[in-house]
């Protein structure tokens, strides 16, 4: 029974061994495939439908159509001061546009009397706004077109 023993395994080991092959000619056998797959270049055509697109490039050209335009960026508006002007130069202002605009014949004193809020009220009803004899700024809006215009 020894020798039966003994015959199985060395059938065991003789077809192993041709079935695979002894362990330096295995790693012999893998360097050979990496050489030849390493020695092996890819032609242009071959690179340009194997080549994966780049991540970057694919989110580049789903974000920015070919034909959109770089945008446009403004110029900031130039920075005005505000021009500090005292409670009678605004008030002849206003009497100085009523009174081209025809609404106030009296002084221009840079004083708002009744003569003047009334004249504010009658300028204000003629061009539909509320009528409450102040300048507030749509008002003035209208009112300051008058202020340089001659008599």
């Amino acid at each position: 029974m020894n020798n039966r023993f003994l015959a199985v395994i060395a059938v065991c080991v003789v077809l192993s061994l041709a079935f695979f092959g002894c362990k330096g000619n295995v790693e012999k056998a893998r360097e050979e495939e990496i050489l030849d797959m390493s020695m092996t270049i890819p032609s242009q055509d071959e690179l340009a439908v194997t080549q994966p697109i780049e991540p970057a490039a694919m989110v580049a050209s789903e974000t920015i159509p070919p034909t959109a335009q770089p945008p446009v960026v403004e110029k900031a508006a130039p920075i005005v001061k505000a021009v500090v002007t005292s409670a009678a130069d605004r008030a002849k202002d206003i009497q100085r546009a009523l009174k081209n605009a025809n609404f106030y014949d009296g002084a221009i004193d840079g004083k708002i009397g009744p003569r003047t809020k009334s004249a504010v009220e009658s300028f204000q009803k003629s061009k539909g706004l509320v009528v409450d004899g102040k300048v507030g700024p749509k008002t003035w809006a209208e009112l300051s077109k008058y202020l340089n215009r001659a008599r």
